[in-house]
C-alpha cells in the first residue's frame, strides 16, 4: 500500500514536472450545465480552447480574446470531476491537447471533447476520452468512418440556414448508415429564436435518432 502510494505520487512529480511548460492557447474556462448532446443537464468545467481551422458564420467563439496558459494553471481552475474540451476547434492544438487529456485522466476527470471531427484524434488520446462529440460541418472534411469506427464517439448534426449547416435533404440519406444510438439532431441558434427547432424534432422521430436542445441558449444564453 505504502509502495503504491509513493509511486502514485512520483507519477504526480512527474507529469507536473513535464507538463508545467506546456502552454495552450486558452479563451476562457467556466463552470456551467452542458446543453446539448448526450451529457445535457450535467454540471460540468468547459474548457474553451482557441483557434479553429474553419471559419463558420454564426460562430460564438471569441477569436481574438485569447490567451496562454500552462496546463497545470488550467487543472487549477477545473472544478469536479466532469471536464468538457471545447473551443474554437480542441484540435488544432493536436500535440498539447494530447498532453492537457492525459494529465486530465491521470487525475480521475472524467472528459468529453468536443470537436469538428476535422482532425482525427489520436488513437491512444481517444481511449483516454470518456466521450466525443463530433459535429461535422457541411462541406467540411470531417472522417465519418473514422468517428463512427468508435464506441466513445457521438455525432452531432447541426440542422438550419447557415451555410455550414445541413438541412433534412441532406441528412436523410446519411442518417440510416449511422448508429442511431449515438446520432443527435440539433437546430441552429445563438439566441432563444433557435432556427428549424421543429424540424429538427420532426426529423429526429422520423429517423428514429436523438433530439438535442440547446438549454445554455434556450434558458440562460451561455
Amino acid at each position: 500500500m505504502l509502495m503504491a502510494r509513493k509511486e502514485c505520487i512520483e507519477n504526480s512529480i512527474y507529469l507536473l514536472s513535464n507538463n508545467i511548460d506546456i502552454q495552450m492557447h486558452l479563451i476562457e474556462i467556466f463552470q456551467s450545465i452542458q446543453g446539448e448532446g448526450p451529457a445535457m443537464g450535467r454540471p460540468a468545467t468547459f474548457v474553451r480552447l482557441a483557434g479553429c481551422n474553419l471559419c463558420c458564420l454564426g460562430c460564438d467563439t471569441d477569436r481574438k480574446s485569447s490567451f496562454k496558459i500552462s496546463l497545470p494553471e488550467i487543472e487549477e481552475r477545473i472544478k469536479g470531476k466532469r471536464v468538457v474540451i471545447t473551443g474554437g476547434e480542441p484540435t488544432v492544438q493536436m500535440d498539447e491537447l494530447s498532453q492537457l487529456i492525459e494529465m486530465l485522466h491521470n487525475r480521475g476527470k472524467e472528459i468529453h471533447i468536443e470537436s469538428n471531427g476535422t482532425n482525427p484524434i489520436l488513437r491512444r488520446t481517444l481511449d483516454l476520452i470518456h466521450y466525443a462529440v463530433i459535429s461535422p460541418k457541411r462541406g467540411s472534411n470531417f472522417h465519418l468512418d473514422y468517428w463512427c469506427a468508435r464506441e466513445n464517439v457521438h455525432i452531432k448534426f447541426v440542422l438550419g440556414k447557415a451555410p455550414w449547416c445541413w438541412t433534412t435533404d441532406l441528412l436523410q440519406p446519411i442518417l440510416p448508415t449511422l448508429d442511431k444510438e449515438r446520432v443527435w439532431i440539433m437546430a441552429y441558434g445563438t439566441d432563444r429564436d433557435m432556427q428549424g427547432a421543429r424540424e429538427a424534432w420532426d426529423l429526429a422521430m422520423k429517423m428514429g435518432i436523438n433530439y438535442s436542445d440547446r438549454l445554455h441558449i434556450r434558458l440562460c444564453r451561455r
